[in-house]
């Protein structure tokens, strides 16, 4: 009966593969714990590479607030100088990189962080609203209840 509803349910193609796998299981599951222990070692790599970028970003935004005060972000983006080869020799204890939501590994030269870690314009200012550090020209707002605000909605009530 089982054989039956396997056979319905994924066709004679996916029955062989279930019965595949049931067969050599024991040369399959080494190999995929092998390959997440490979895995976990990139993306940590890559967090550790990530985290150090982070700090000099955050560090060096208070050095040029400090000297300059009056900033605004785009030159504060410019002067902000990230030497990738030399967090990438200090931090880079594995020689591949790969992102949390990732299965693919990448290898970890200078192109492939900078494009890991820099994925869009605004990572800069991301790291800096983060961390604390905000423009003098920009404060943060006070977040609202979107909750309350659908409530209210809903309700017509103030």
């Amino acid at each position: 009966m089982f054989n039956t509803w396997i056979e319905v349910f994924l066709g004679k193609i996916g029955k062989y593969i279930v019965d595949f796998i049931g067969d050599y299981y024991h040369f399959i599951i080494p190999s995929i714990i092998a390959y997440g222990i490979f895995l976990t070692m990139a993306s940590y790599n890559f967090k550790r590479i990530e985290k150090s970028v982070n700090k000099i970003i955050v560090s060096q935004a208070k050095k040029i607030i400090a000297e300059q005060n009056k900033t605004n972000y785009v030159d504060l983006a410019d002067r902000i100088d990230i030497r990738w080869t030399k967090i990438i020799r200090q931090r880079s204890f594995f020689p591949y990189i790969s992102q949390e939501s990732e299965l693919w590994v990448s290898r970890a030269s200078i192109e492939n962080v900078r494009k890991a870690i820099m994925q869009d314009a605004g990572k800069i200012r991301l790291v800096l609203e983060r961390s604390g550090v905000f423009l003098m020209s920009r404060r943060p707002d006070v977040r609202k209840n979107l909750y309350r605000e659908s409530f209210y909605r809903v309700t017509r009530k103030k």
